[in-house]
C-alpha cells in the first residue's frame, strides 16, 4: 500500500463524517468573501513584472548588464569570487535536485 492510499484509507471516514453544530459551519462559510485569490495572485504578478520591466527600461539596465559583462571579461575572478559561485552553484543544484525528487515522489510532474 503506498503513501497516499495509506492516507486516503486513514482518513476517508473523516470526509463522510457530520459534526453536529446546528449550522454554524454553514453560517461561517457564507459570511466568507467570496474572493478569487489565483486571480488577485496572477494581478499582482504581471503587476510585479510590469512595474520590473518600467524600471528596468527607466534605470537603463542593459547598460549595467553590458558593464558587467565587459568587466567579468577583461578581469580574472578572484578566488573568493570563484570560491562564492561554486557555493551558489551548490546550493541551487540541491534545489533542484530535492524540488524534483519531491515532485517525483508525490506526482506533481
Amino acid at each position: 500500500m503506498t503513501d497516499n492510499e495509506l492516507l486516503e484509507h486513514v482518513f476517508r471516514p473523516m470526509t463522510e463524517m457530520q459534526v453536529a453544530d446546528d449550522g454554524f459551519t454553514d453560517r461561517v462559510m457564507n459570511r466568507l468573501p467570496q474572493r478569487d485569490v489565483r486571480r488577485l495572485s496572477r494581478l499582482w504578478t504581471v503587476f510585479c513584472v510590469v512595474v520590473a520591466i518600467v524600471l528596468f527600461i527607466l534605470l537603463r539596465g542593459w547598460e549595467i548588464i553590458a558593464y558587467g559583462l565587459v568587466m567579468m571579461a577583461n578581469t580574472p575572478p578572484t578566488p573568493q569570487q570563484v570560491l562564492l559561485f561554486a557555493v551558489s552553484a551548490g546550493i541551487v543544484g540541491l534545489l533542484a535536485f530535492f524540488e524534483t525528487v519531491s515532485r517525483l515522489r508525490y506526482g506533481s510532474f
